[in-house]
């Protein structure tokens, strides 16, 4: 497989990441705005792997975009942060929400 091809295999999965937070970010708006109780620490969690897995994403990308890992796409790379921010939101919305009993 070349490079090139592993590097859109890599942006799919920032895609898809990036779709987990949204869906993240909707579940809790939608508990809050319904007043449901969630488990905070397993949303907390959930969404830090999401992040987690992401950023991971970005620095494996920028091993097959060069070899000193200085570079890699600038989409991935916005994605990520779009997926830093989707987390920080939802996690302050999250803590906002009832805690499950």
């Amino acid at each position: 497989m070349g490079d090139l091809e592993m590097v859109k295999y890599l942006e799919a999965a920032e895609c898809i990441c990036l779709a987990i937070s949204v869906c993240n970010l909707i579940a809790v708006g939608f508990a809050m705005k319904k007043q449901k109780s969630i488990n905070k620490i397993m949303y907390f969690v959930n969404n830090l792997g999401i992040v987690v897995l992401s950023n991971l994403i970005v620095w494996t990308e920028g091993c097959y975009v060069d070899e000193n890992n200085l570079s890699g796409s600038a989409i991935t790379f916005i994605l990520n942060i779009c997926n830093i921010v989707f987390f920080i939101v939802s996690c302050i919305m999250g803590f906002k929400c009832k805690k499950a009993e």
